[in-house]
């Protein structure tokens, strides 16, 4: 009962990180646009039905039923037909008339300035940047609230058990032609903590493995439990053991472990939680969304891999894409696991919210409309257009006319929603086990 109830809770804790996590995102394009003069009459967490909403001034401020995103309502989004132009009729021209006369509804007396695509174009990319920006501010801050603030559970220098013997294959037991452990010849002991590897001071393992040398004795500084020092010296042997990146065993395309021949001793290393510098979390952060990046960049490879495994009989790969629902699944596995403490849970939690920040971040920066991404390159070409007409003393060519376009956003709207259903469907029938 109690574990349900704690799956329930993760849920429920995540779902409101998500929602403010959006509305902070719609924030970043609100503030920029009140500040530059844009008329805003909306701003929306979530789609579908209002389930509550306040207006405030001339914004209307509110909650929507389907939380799978967020936007404000900005007048003037897309610049009127240049006067002159043929009017064609069509389902594609009525697709771009409606663009350009979406929301006009709210344009009042005194408005005719106020219109999004009026603004220089610089104040436009910052518009359309906030967002996103702020979701990488935010997922910034998360993450140093976990990996600074709370730090990082790691394996220390501290011998937590010396092993009779070193196991040279991937095994875990020992047979009888392996060797003896050095560390054990060497006369190491539990609750020694290593200071220093061949006269080079280390304070995490992660550094002192690296200076271990198989085959040749190596001098080895220990501290013991009673603060009496020592070294010893110590032989390592070569030994298949585990890739560790970023904490976690690496796995090829199969998601097994990859193994390497590395310098063994023969110990067991007692874990710890040690707070990473602000560098260190915001190299994290960095790498958080350069992996996000590089998976969007193999998205139809991703997206095909989930089809796979959930239609097939494969496994989900735990770094691939996943939805809100899905999300909602692993923090509930993460809030029931009993096997760790509240604060582990937290920072878990944490790390969730964080990754979706940073997955937000990346997503909403695609040069596609209708995200964030597609109205900056828009904004963009028109700056260089611009700027190759007054190279070339041409009039002025006016804003970049993004409407045109809206035949192609509608198709990637389609595609989103398409591979947002699948990707749920996934999360639903087979969902990431953590």
């Amino acid at each position: 009962m109690a574990e349900s109830l704690l799956y329930i809770l993760g849920i429920l804790l995540v779902a409101i990180g998500v929602g403010f996590s959006i509305g902070w995102h719609e924030l970043g394009h609100l503030i920029p646009a009140k500040l530059f003069g844009v008329k805003v009459p909306k701003y929306m967490i979530g789609f579908g039905p209002t389930v509550f909403s306040k207006k405030f001034g001339e914004t209307e401020y509110g909650v929507k039923l389907i939380p799978l995103g967020g936007y404000i309502t900005m007048i003037g989004m897309y610049p009127p037909a240049k006067p002159g132009a043929e009017v064609k009729k069509g389902f594609f021209r009525d697709m771009v008339t409606a663009a350009r006369d979406a929301h006009s509804q709210y344009v009042e007396p005194g408005d005719e300035n106020r219109k999004f695509y009026q603004l220089p174009v610089w104040k436009r990319i910052v518009i359309m940047f906030g967002g996103p920006f702020m979701n990488l501010v935010l997922g910034t801050m998360l993450l140093l609230v976990t990996l600074s603030g709370i730090g990082v559970a790691q394996t220390s220098t501290k011998v937590a058990k010396v092993e009779p013997c070193v196991s040279i294959s991937a095994t875990a037991t020992c047979s009888a032609t392996d060797p003896a452990s050095p560390a054990k010849l060497a006369g190491l002991q539990a609750g020694d903590r290593i200071t220093a590897i061949n006269g080079i001071h280390v304070d995490t393992w992660g550094s002192s493995s690296a200076l271990l040398k198989a085959g040749v004795a190596n001098q080895i500084k220990v501290v013991s439990s009673t603060g009496a020092a020592r070294t010893l010296s110590v032989t390592p042997v070569l030994a298949q053991r585990p890739v560790i990146e970023n904490g976690a065993v690496k796995l090829d395309a199969n998601s097994k472990p990859i193994y390497v021949l590395k310098p063994v001793i023969g110990i067991e290393l007692a874990s710890e939680t040690r707070p990473l510098s602000v560098g260190e979390t915001l190299a994290s952060a960095g790498a958080s969304v350069a992996q996000v990046g590089q998976m969007l960049f193999h998205l139809p490879e991703q997206v095909a891999s989930v089809g796979q495994s959930t239609f097939g009989n494969g496994r989900r790969n735990a770094n691939g894409p996943v939805s809100v629902v899905g999300i909602g699944e692993i923090a509930g596995q993460v809030a029931s696991n009993s096997q760790a403490t509240l604060m582990q849970k937290v920072q878990s939690e944490l790390g969730i919210l964080a990754s979706l920040n940073f997955a937000l971040f990346a997503f909403n920066l695609l040069p596609l409309l209708p995200l964030d991404g597609g109205h900056v390159a828009g904004a963009i070409y028109e700056a260089i257009k611009k700027g190759i007409f007054k190279l070339r003393r041409k009039p002025n060519p006016g804003p970049a006319d993004t409407a045109r376009l809206m035949p192609l956003t509608w198709v990637v709207f389609i595609v989103m929603m398409a591979i947002s259903a699948m990707i749920i469907v996934a999360d639903i029938v087979n969902p990431i086990s953590l």
